[in-house]
């Protein structure tokens, strides 16, 4: 039996629980927008990012050839670090140990890979490392694979014949698509069109107004400005939820745009209330009104707000550091991370389900063997140090006999080490096809956005550490009471 789900919902839209959470005591539940409550079509994002970015790196002085380049929507996943010092981007474990690192789009061998990072536990140095914790983020990971494979193989194409540094690149396309979310190259295209770049969940008008019937006041908290955000809201909830006077605005008792977020969580940046249009009104203030829109402000302004304590809310979001890791460390609030990839995850895990287990058992396996080679090796060491006198009077045999005797102890024990060794081997092989059979069914790169070298990765660390529940799309909620009780799987330390 597993814990902390409902066994009779489908496992992709099930809610998974870290920590207990009773519903019931949610007074008020917080929504961000962008691949929270707008699921967004990745391949499609990606295409329409990798292309503005790459046009606006053209204007900074990179090659044409730059545009021919195949981006491949599979390359990145969130969890991923990028190394601007040497151009790789990796993937660590829950304890910081690299399991596989790419320079561009070339794999690294495992042992260049461990002599680079063998000594290296990623997160200590911030200025050399960039975390990849959000999809939005993905596209610019992908282009950076590109430019650095441009820069080892042809960096002739630079009109000086000197390219750019790995970190001054990664600069340059950080600096390029974050231009293309301002000046609305991307955000224009996908208000214009939303139904090619986002899709429309039924469920989701429908998931928000049993929550609200239930008494539960909702807001929204996003990052993006009010102009866009107006239009994905209409588009998400305006044709196909139950009828509002005041269109998607009734769905909540406040919304706050242009967020800043994480700086939301810590800052004290004003509020500044906007009319239904996003006009400005009046002066900026500290505190906010249920039932208006704002843009900008903080985390304090709005809990006082509420008229409940900081525990009594519920904040639903996609980033695992800007939404979930803030929200949880700074205010107080509970955390529901949306995890998109979850819908890949559980049905790879359905399909290799076989495969999976008998992954696990080699591993014991292999746990096993290296013991018993362990004990093995320790009786041939304290074998060798024993010399025939010393037996011979321990066992009161005559020297020759006892010669002989331990001759024929140590053959047995190398012949059994080498057995074991074998065996061993033979185990460590076999793990390694199905476990290449596995990563490549969830991602030809990379494998398990939660995995990594028999372990949780570090995005699946992330994710048990920070967020109380987490599932892969907000109208999975639809499922669940109002009143539900969430309870975690109770994890005991090794030792008890």
């Amino acid at each position: 039996m597993e814990y902390g789900v409902d066994l009779e919902i489908p496992s992709d839209r099930r809610i998974y629980t870290n920590r207990d959470l009773n519903l019931d005591s949610i007074a008020v539940m917080g929504f961000d927008m962008d691949y929270t409550l707008a699921i967004y079509h990745q391949e499609r994002i990606e295409e329409i990012s990798i292309a503005t970015t790459t046009a606006k790196l053209l204007v900074r002085g990179y090659p044409e050839k730059l545009q021919s380049a195949q981006a491949d929507p599979r390359f990145a996943i969130r969890g991923l670090m990028v190394d601007k010092k040497l151009g790789n981007i990796i993937k660590m474990d829950r304890h910081g140990y690299v399991g596989r690192a790419f320079h561009g789009k070339l794999r690294l061998l495992d042992e260049d890979r461990k002599r680079v990072y063998r000594e290296q536990r990623l997160g200590m140095e911030h200025e050399r490392f960039a975390a990849v914790d959000t999809l939005f983020a993905l596209p610019e990971v992908t282009l950076y694979a590109d430019v650095v494979d441009l820069i080892d193989n042809e960096p002739n194409l630079w009109p000086s014949g000197q390219p750019p540094t790995y970190a001054e690149a990664w600069l340059d396309v950080r600096e390029c698509i974050d231009e293309a979310h301002r000046d609305g190259s991307i955000k224009d295209r996908i208000a214009e069109t939303p139904g090619m770049f986002i899709e429309r969940d039924p469920d989701l008008p429908r998931t928000l107004h049993k929550f609200r019937s239930a008494g539960k006041k909702l807001f929204v908290l996003t990052n993006s400005l009010f102009p866009y955000t107006d239009a994905v809201m209409t588009y998400l909830l305006e044709e196909h939820g139950p009828s509002y006077g005041g269109g998607w605005h009734a769905y909540f008792d406040w919304i706050v745009v242009g967020s800043a977020k994480p700086n939301f969580f810590i800052g004290t940046n004003p509020f500044q209330e906007l009319a239904r249009d996003g006009t400005p009104i009046g002066p900026r203030r500290q505190d906010v009104q249920r039932g208006k829109v704002y843009e900008g402000g903080h985390q304090i302004g709005l809990q006082a707000s509420f008229g409940c304590f900081a525990d009594e809310v519920l904040y639903v979001g996609d980033h695992i550091y800007g939404d979930i890791v803030k929200s949880k460390k700074s205010s107080g609030w509970r955390t529901a991370l949306i995890v998109q990839e979850l819908h890949n995850e559980l049905r790879v895990r359905r399909s290799r389900g076989m495969t999976l287990q008998e992954i696990e058992s080699l591993y014991d396996l292999r746990s096993q063997l290296a013991e018993e080679i362990s004990a093995q090796r320790y009786i041939a060491r304290t074998l060798g140090r024993i010399t025939p006198a010393e037996f011979a009077r321990e066992g009161h045999v005559e020297p020759e006999a006892a010669r002989a005797l331990l001759d024929e102890a140590r053959a047995a024990v190398r012949t059994r080490v080498d057995r074991l060794r074998h065996y061993e081997l033979e185990t460590i092989q076999m793990l390694e096809r199905r476990s290449q059979e596995v990563d490549e069914a969830f991602n030809p790169y990379w494998g398990s956005s939660f995995a990594e070298r028999h372990d949780t990765s570090r995005f699946g660390s992330q994710v048990e550490s920070y967020a109380c529940i987490y599932t892969s799309r907000v109208s999975n909620l639809l499922h669940v009471s109002p009143a539900k009780y969430f309870i975690s799987p109770h994890n005991k330390m090794p030792h008890w």
